[in-house]
């Protein structure tokens, strides 16, 4: 049975890294209960070791395996991924990726993906502050070191699985479900709700439903479970915004829901 995964990409110390599998069951998008899998997600080693390239692709490794022993382990083929994370750095000369251009022109707020050698400065600058004893909680660059993280999983899992990029707040936005944060259970809620309308998930749409579905906090499920829903659709039902195939985001091709 064909199956679709999302992931909502984190490094954190000893957070096991969000994963959402959907299988179509009829008209339902279904995802399975992996937190009762005896497979677990690879588990995240904090900001300081995404600076060790090794680390990082072993961790992509690991989720690799992870994936092929869910298969297994579900009697399932996961046929497309959709992968909460830049796939690519910005190309040197330019200011923004296509993508995030375009998410500007939509006023959907997104932090700047930084180029190569932008990435190799950030890298050099993490590294000077550890090794002057400098708290790993306060790594500078620490909100976008975690893409080198992203841009390894996008490498490894593409050798494998067709994997596309998505914004969960972008869809949220799509689905005019955006009015409350989702640190708020009741904006994990209206989220909920608003694609459920697509899916047909559950009959009564509550926060409790992502309990089962995945590692992460709530609302890491939850984006989780957006990204999944994304990679369920069939070309023709999504749209790309940026320019394929690396700077590229995909949002599902609905008419909004009403506001929430």
């Amino acid at each position: 049975m064909d199956a679709f995964a999302g992931i909502d990409v984190a490094f954190a110390k000893r957070k096991r890294l969000p994963i959402v599998v959907c299988r179509r069951l009829g008209i339902q998008l279904e995802p399975l209960p992996l937190r009762n899998a005896a497979a677990k997600p690879p588990v995240g080693k904090g900001n300081a070791r995404i600076l060790d390239p090794d680390t990082v692709q072993n961790f992509a490794d690991e989720t690799a395996a992870y994936l092929r022993r869910i298969e297994s382990e579900f009697g399932i083929s996961i046929k497309r991924i959709a992968i909460d994370a830049p796939s690519a750095p910005k190309e040197t000369n330019s200011t923004r990726r296509q993508c995030e251009v375009a998410l500007d022109q939509r006023q959907i707020r997104c932090i700047t993906t930084p180029s190569t050698l932008e990435f190799k400065a950030l890298r050099k600058r993490a590294a000077d502050h550890l090794g002057s004893h400098g708290p790993e909680s306060r790594i500078p660059g620490a909100n976008q070191l975690w893409m080198l993280v992203g841009f390894e999983l996008f490498g490894r899992l593409r050798s494998d699985w067709e994997c596309i990029e998505v914004f969960p707040q972008a869809i949220a936005v799509t689905l005019n479900a955006h009015s409350i944060h989702k640190s708020d259970p009741r904006g994990v809620l209206a989220q909920l709700n608003a694609v459920s309308r697509y899916t047909n998930w559950h009959p009564k749409v509550e926060v409790a439903m992502l309990s089962d579905i995945a590692y992460g906090s709530c609302h890491d499920r939850l984006d989780a479970y957006l990204a999944a829903w994304i990679a369920s659709l069939d070309e023709r039902d999504r749209i790309a915004i940026g320019q394929k195939p690396n700077d590229a985001i995909w949002l599902p091709r609905v008419q909004p829901v009403l506001s929430m």
